[in-house]
């Protein structure tokens, strides 16, 4: 890959991590490594001015545009801890000659548990049974399924269900493999994937408005793009079946909030399951979390011991391969 004329810069921007002694380990003896946190502009310029590679965790408030990439001359990789690559200008990085790594594959058992996991208390209103009973107590809640009826919508069967998931590559086969000893019907969109990757996991490929007329739950796994911000919107909500539901573990913005909300108050949505959100941190007194019928998690989809060193381990690993002349295994497709 790449030659240097000196010992090579990382510097390690807004890890997710608590400490770095495997990032030490594996490439202390290759580069020297620097970490800082950056909140602003002035921070990145002055603390990475010199990087040659940055290993990059949270950068949605200081996002690698073209000017910014313009003005990191040695820069010769990114390397990202997570998934998404959307903070960063993939057609300038193209351009001025910077490799783009993520770790795509660190998080997909995790986020396809969580998902299954939000579905089901959603189908079940977990969240809301458990507070009812706190609230109201044993009797009050057993007595009357008329009034939880009416509060909640009626609970149905899972294997009764129409499932649909938006977006089938790693995360939507894990969740469909989760789904299908409930016996409930799969059916998936998406435009990239061979007509033989469906067949092979038993899941029906389906056409999106189709997807979203005929499912009872629809799932959301794909990446945040120019083509998926606000996918689904307020078109998209008129098109899915009258009480079903929306269960969201990829990222906020494919979802249009606003219509969203709407479609949860007139009653076109019965609920709402979301891990991830157009803002986020979520705001305090955002509408959504003053809804009954929705189910918020702090984007934590991801997360658990076995993730979080699967992350580091790719997101090093990338640098390391780069290090010793050779490719980064999980570089980004730049676009065309």
């Amino acid at each position: 890959m790449c030659q240097f004329a000196h010992k090579p810069r990382i510097v390690i921007v807004n890890s997710p991590h608590p400490n770095w002694d495997y990032e030490e380990k594996e490439l202390g003896q290759l580069a020297e490594i620097k970490v800082v946190r950056c909140g602003s502009y002035d921070e990145l310029f002055s603390l990475c001015r010199d990087a040659d590679i940055l290993m990059v965790g949270d950068i949605k408030h200081v996002p690698l545009t073209r000017d910014v990439l313009k003005r990191f001359p040695n820069l010769k990789l990114i390397s990202v801890y997570g998934v998404g690559v959307d903070a960063i200008d993939l057609n300038a990085a193209s351009e001025l000659g910077i490799l783009v790594a993520n770790a795509p594959e660190y998080g997909v058992e995790d986020v396809a548990d969580h998902t299954l996991a939000l579905m089901l208390s959603l189908l079940r209103r977990i969240p809301m049974l458990d507070n009812e009973l706190r609230k109201r107590g044993w009797n009050n809640i057993r007595a009357n399924i008329k009034d939880l009826r009416e509060k909640f919508g009626a609970f149905r069967r899972l294997s009764n269900l129409v499932i649909g998931l938006i977006g089938f590559g790693k995360i939507g086969r894990a969740v469909a493999k989760r789904l299908q000893p409930f016996g409930c019907k799969i059916i998936a969109y998406d435009p990239y994937v061979p007509d033989h990757v469906f067949q092979q996991h038993r899941v029906e490929k389906s056409d999106f408005e189709s997807l979203l007329s005929s499912s009872d739950v629809v799932s959301i796994h794909v990446t945040l793009s120019r083509e998926t911000y606000h996918l689904i919107g307020e078109k998209a909500f008129q098109l899915m079946k009258d009480g079903s539901m929306l269960v969201n573990t990829s990222r906020g913005e494919v979802v249009d909030e606003e219509a969203l909300i709407k479609a949860l108050k007139s009653g076109k949505l019965l609920g709402a399951a979301l891990d991830v959100f157009e803002k986020e941190p979520l705001p305090k007194n955002h509408p959504l979390t003053k809804m009954p019928n929705v189910i918020l998690s702090p984007h934590i989809a991801w997360y658990s011991e076995e993730a979080m060193m699967e992350q580091k381990r790719e997101t090093v690993l990338n640098v390391k391969e780069f290090l010793l002349g050779r490719r980064p295994p999980y570089l980004v497709k730049f676009p065309k």
